[in-house]
């Protein structure tokens, strides 16, 4: 029987299926997670490569190595280590943490084909699967796989939304004449009342997404920051980071700036400790970054594409390509909005220019999905800008035309 015995702190949220490793191997999946985490990416992937070759098939680690790099926007590689991983399960005796595993991991490659290929069917089926499993089960029962398999349950309509129209899905935990967004904070909170911190964190950025108003997220995001209370084995001071640069970021985005002020201070002090390597985080780095660029555009003050392209070499230097693309997102909207003032004076070539960079980075990282979706966009911004000009040249004021690019980031 394996030792599974826990490090002091654990950053880990699937604790289900570290029975089938040893505790080296466990300590080893922990330090790829907190590196992830940080999103020092290049280093966790580096711990994933020197895993055992017994132990890359584990489900935990096929998870959480699957997840990384979806969290980094590398879909193709994401998609073959998934695979890999499917087909390793299937070999096994069928065990209920192995059955559960799979129908998560079926769900993940659902999203990612849907990334990679445009492909929807699956996605619906993934989506079918998990009600079937889950409707019925209370929010105290969610095991930790369950609850990342209602995470996923809400991020694949984000896809189906924009490749097939808007599909029907109820609410998980089932939570009947609520808002959509009821059920998932019902979770998250009953998650906090027990203890499981990690996993409330995890589901937080979904819920927001799923709530009315900005309000609303403040109130959830301060809800995850005073449960964080010894004694606890989960890593309290890495979590208040998080939220608190989750709030200096919605603070930057409303223009206020003494709110984003306290928390940005409060995020360095815990995400900073001194004399602790494994907090030298491109997390905080790269957020500050971001809250000083949105703070600057809630002020008027800009940025334009050259700040968003300058933020963008920073992101490519660390592997974060998820923001790599935004802020070059950022910039192309910056040049092809029509109610941008940039734009006026932006050449074709240097608008082509950037267009160019952003599908090249997405067809290096495998999503067609948001290639085509940028595509489509630039296209109907082009064709709003030629008729805010013939409208004006008309004497016809055109109201709208605000970009959605920004929205893409899935």
């Amino acid at each position: 029987m394996e030792d599974t015995s826990y490090p002091e702190t654990v950053y880990g949220s699937l604790l289900s299926l570290y029975h089938e490793l040893d505790q080296a191997t466990i300590l080893l999946l922990e330090r790829a997670i907190v590196q992830r985490n940080l999103r020092n990416y290049f280093e966790s992937l580096a711990i994933f490569d020197a895993f055992p070759i017994s132990a890359t098939v584990k489900a935990a680690v096929v998870l959480e190595h699957t997840w990384t790099l979806i969290a980094q926007y590398r879909f193709r590689e994401a998609r073959c280590v998934a695979e890999r991983g499917l087909s390793a399960f299937r070999s096994k005796p069928v065990r209920s943490e192995d059955h559960r595993a799979t129908i998560l991991l079926r769900a993940l490659l659902a999203g990612l084909d849907t990334l990679i290929d445009g492909s929807t069917g699956k996605c619906f089926e993934s989506m079918q699967e998990i009600y079937s499993w889950l409707s019925v089960v209370p929010a105290t029962d969610f095991t930790d796989v369950q609850v990342w398999a209602v995470n996923v349950y809400y991020y694949l309509p984000t896809l189906l939304r924009t490749a097939a129209g808007s599909p029907h899905f109820h609410d998980i935990p089932s939570v009947p004449a609520n808002p959509p967004s009821s059920g998932i904070s019902l979770l998250r909170k009953h998650l906090q009342g027990a203890g499981r911190l990690n996993e409330a964190l995890f589901l937080l950025d979904t819920e927001m997404a799923l709530l009315p108003n900005k309000d609303a997220e403040i109130e959830a995001m301060e809800s995850v920051r005073s449960s964080c209370v010894e004694p606890s084995t989960q890593p309290l001071t890495y979590i208040e980071g998080c939220v608190a640069l989750k709030l200096a970021l919605m603070y930057a985005e409303l223009g206020d700036d003494e709110g984003y002020r306290e928390e940005m201070f409060n995020a360095a002090a815990a995400l900073s400790v001194p004399n602790d390597n494994e907090f030298s985080s491109n997390l905080l780095r790269t957020d500050t970054w971001l809250a000083r660029l949105e703070l600057a555009r809630a002020g008027g003050e800009g940025p334009g594409a050259e700040a968003w392209e300058g933020f963008a070499g920073y992101a490519a230097k660390v592997g974060d390509y998820r923001i790599e693309a935004k802020a070059l997102t950022e910039a192309l909207e910056s040049m092809i909005s029509p109610d941008s003032e940039e734009a006026e004076d932006v050449s074709p070539e240097n608008r082509e220019r950037l267009r160019e960079r952003l599908d090249n980075l997405y067809s290096r990282l495998g999503s067609s999905f948001h290639r085509s979706v940028t595509r489509r966009r630039v296209s109907d911004q082009r064709d709003e800008r030629q008729s805010q000009a013939e409208g004006l040249s008309n004497g016809v004021v055109i109201y709208g035309g605000q970009s959605a690019l920004s929205s893409l980031q899935v």
